[in-house]
Order: structure tokens, then C-alpha cells, then sequence
């Protein structure tokens, strides 16, 4: 509790909250510092890429820089400015990790 100076009221100051404990077993990420099985929302797969979407992204100007993101359709993008690109083409995604989704989700072979 801190007190005005005129020692009318205190003033209560709110403490700061905990990271909750990650769920018991299975797979988890941290999505907004809350532990989130990989298996439930955000995470969907993602849908084949429209031949639209393909042409809007490969025009996208974007540099060469590996800074990998990770998403919410499980894919990785190669950096900020193409994870930018795809949303900008259409795909609905939102950041999931500022790294490679590499050890979040089974691999498939393709």
C-alpha cells in the first residue's frame, strides 16, 4: 500500500501476475506469455495456397534476411517482411514466435 501525503486514503498498487503453469504433458508454446497446447487455437493448418495468393506473394518485395517467424498456420516464414507479405495477400495468421516453428509441430513429409 502506498499513502498520499495528506494520508487520506491509501492508494492500493496492483502487483504484477505470474506466467500461469504450463498444462501437464503434451507439447506447449507460449503464446502472449500464456502456455498453449499446440494442438488447440491458434494453431490450424494451413490451407492449400490459392494460385492468387502465390502471385501476390512472389511479387511481394521483401530482402533476403533469415530472421524466421513462426505462425499461426504452422508455417515458417523466412522474416518479418514475408510473414507481412502473406497476411497482405490474404492469409489470415498472426505470430506465434519470432523463430523457426521447428520442434512446435510433428514434421510431415511432403
Amino acid at each position: 500500500l502506498i499513502f498520499s501525503p495528506s494520508s487520506r486514503s491509501p492508494v492500493s498498487v496492483p502487483q504484477p501476475q505470474s506466467t500461469p503453469a504450463p498444462p501437464a504433458g503434451g507439447k506447449f508454446v507460449l503464446v502472449n506469455n500464456v502456455p498453449t497446447l499446440v494442438t488447440r487455437a491458434p494453431f490450424v493448418a494451413a490451407p492449400p495456397p490459392t494460385q492468387q495468393f502465390l502471385d501476390c506473394f512472389g511479387r511481394c518485395p521483401t530482402t533476403p534476411e533469415y530472421n524466421p517467424v513462426c505462425a499461426s498456420n504452422m508455417q515458417t516464414y523466412l522474416n518479418q517482411q514475408k510473414f507481412d507479405c502473406a497476411r497482405f495477400c490474404g492469409a489470415d495468421i498472426q505470430i506465434v514466435r519470432r523463430s523457426s516453428c521447428e520442434g512446435l509441430f510433428p514434421m510431415q513429409r511432403g
